[in-house]
C-alpha cells in the first residue's frame, strides 16, 4: 500500500535522503558487555565496524596480554535480561 502526500506546488521530498541523513547521526551503538566478573561495561562503536574492533576495545580495557584464550560470546536474547547480550 502506498500513500502519497500532497506538497505545496513546485517542493518535491526525497525519502532516501531524508532516511541517509538519519542514519549518518546514529553511526554509534552501544554494546553492553558481561565480564567473566558479572560485571557489565558499556562500550561504544560504529555500527558499521567488524566485531574485531569491538573485541579490541574490550582487551585494551581489560588490558589483557594472551587474547588467544578469550573471545565474545553473543548469548541468547530471548531472556529479559538485556545485559546478557555479549559476553567476555
Amino acid at each position: 500500500m502506498t500513500s502519497r502526500f500532497r506538497l505545496p506546488a513546485g517542493r518535491t521530498y526525497n525519502v532516501r535522503a531524508s532516511e541517509l541523513a538519519r542514519d549518518r547521526q546514529n553511526t554509534e551503538v552501544v554494546c553492553n558487555i558481561l565480564l567473566l566478573d558479572n560485571t557489565v561495561q558499556a562500550f561504544k562503536v560504529n555500527k558499521n565496524e567488524l566485531g574485531q574492533v569491538l573485541l579490541d576495545i574490550v582487551f585494551k580495557h581489560l588490558d589483557l596480554t594472551e587474547r588467544d584464550y578469550f573471545g565474545l560470546q553473543l548469548a541468547d536474547d530471548s531472556t529479559d535480561n538485556p545485559e546478557d547480550l555479549l559476553t567476555v
